[in-house]
């Protein structure tokens, strides 16, 4: 992967010196582990045993037609993520509830796998929100329901050292995998809580730490794309843009800039400032919100991916005699897209994805997290906590 910026440097190279020093300092803080919120880094350890989460993944499957994997917000986005950027190499058979309360969703799958063999895997810190309380009473009654006895065979909690589902996954005689302390929701993919349901989904998961750790060792080059990106994201905001408008032509980037949206939404969005983070899917959203973009205020930027090397490319008849491909043509509208909006004097940073594979993806999950880090900082915010998310659920208990 690597960013092009052949679009914004027009917008940014009259400040871009002045906040160079920022980023080098919020670079310093973040490896000596001295910034705030420093107890939550432990996203930068890259050392998770992954036999073991391998070995797990490799019973479970040897058990069951299906895994449901209830979560909401960093304990399923990860896993979802991964599951969509690799779809071909997945099995079909991981199924994503407690995310909302959608009973209709909810009874569909339920139907969908009454008659399957299931394992159920429950993501929480704690285990308290009122989401996965509720989502987790419906499939306990509907795993009572279909198996009579031993009952704890089908449920694995990843959880933390303390709170309800803790003890009630050890009351219950569950297998029970931990969330590291100094690690938050939105930072967790590369840990036991995106690891175990994206090696359940059949993905190489050593794979991917080892992107990951590539992408870290590049990040001692402090003139490196992510230091950049971190850069080029305050000089917008710092001009008055106040979106970040996250893009793809690619149905598998979905899941990815819906994380995105968590994790700069998270950690940005505090004390009244921070880039609002959005996402759209082209050539679909050209139909609609490409007006806007082209034409309307002048409060967005955007940050566009494209893949390089796709496994399908269906070829089109001789009838389109300038295209052979819908690739081509993909790739046609992708650059004629980037440089109207230019022209439009809308801001465009590229990141071009070398393909789909789980190497790549751990680049690129590293690169945003420590990206995301740096820009926060930068901002003169704890990227680590979100006592805003905190208001809805004390809200719900009184």
């Amino acid at each position: 992967m690597r960013l092009i910026d052949n679009y914004v440097k027009n917008f940014v190279q009259k400040y871009y010196e002045i906040f160079e020093p920022k980023v080098l300092k919020a670079d310093e803080l973040l490896k000596s582990k001295s910034c705030v919120g420093s107890e939550m880094l432990g996203w930068q350890d890259l050392n998770s045993d992954l036999e073991y989460i391998k070995n797990i993944a490799e019973d479970i499957n040897s058990k069951s037609d299906c895994v449901l994997i209830i979560g909401i917000g960093g304990s399923y986005l990860g896993a979802k993520v991964a599951i969509d950027f690799l779809s071909p190499v997945y099995k079909n058979k991981i199924y994503f509830i407690g995310f909302n309360l959608d009973s209709e969703y909810l009874n569909n799958i339920l139907k969908k796998i009454k008659d399957k063999k299931i394992h159920v895997v429950v993501i929480s810190k704690s285990g308290n929100t009122i989401e996965i309380k509720t989502t987790l009473d419906i499939i306990i009654n509907f795993i009572k329901k279909k198996y009579n006895q031993d009952l704890h065979k089908y449920f694995t909690a990843i959880t933390g050292k303390k709170g309800f589902l803790r003890n009630f996954a050890e009351t219950n005689n569950w297998q029970i995998l931990d969330i590291p302390e100094n690690v938050g929701g939105r930072f967790s993919v590369l840990t036991n809580v995106g690891l175990l349901p994206i090696a359940l989904a059949g993905a190489d998961i050593k794979k991917i730490v080892l992107g990951a750790k590539e992408m870290q060792k590049n990040l001692e080059n402090l003139d490196s794309d992510c230091h950049k990106y971190a850069i080029i994201r305050n000089v917008l905001y710092k001009n008055g843009l106040k979106i970040e408008l996250f893009a793809s032509f690619n149905t598998r980037m979905l899941s990815f800039m819906e994380w995105l949206k968590q994790l700069f939404g998270e950690s940005e969005g505090k004390e009244g400032k921070g880039l609002f983070p959005a996402s759209v899917l082209f050539s679909t959203d050209l139909h609609s919100l490409g007006q806007f973009i082209q034409e309307g205020s002048k409060i967005l930027f955007e940050t566009i991916f494209f893949v390089k090397n796709l496994k399908y490319n269906l070829k089109l008849s001789e009838d389109f005699k300038n295209y052979k491909s819908i690739n081509e043509i993909n790739e046609k509208i992708f650059k004629s897209t980037v440089l109207a909006h230019y022209k439009g004097k809308v801001p465009c940073n590229i990141i071009e994805i070398e393909e789909f594979s789980e190497f790549e993806l751990g680049r690129l999950i590293y690169f945003f997290e420590f990206s995301c880090a740096l820009s926060s900082l930068m901002l003169g915010v704890n990227p680590f906590n979100q006592p805003g998310v905190e208001v809805y659920k004390k809200i719900m208990v009184n």
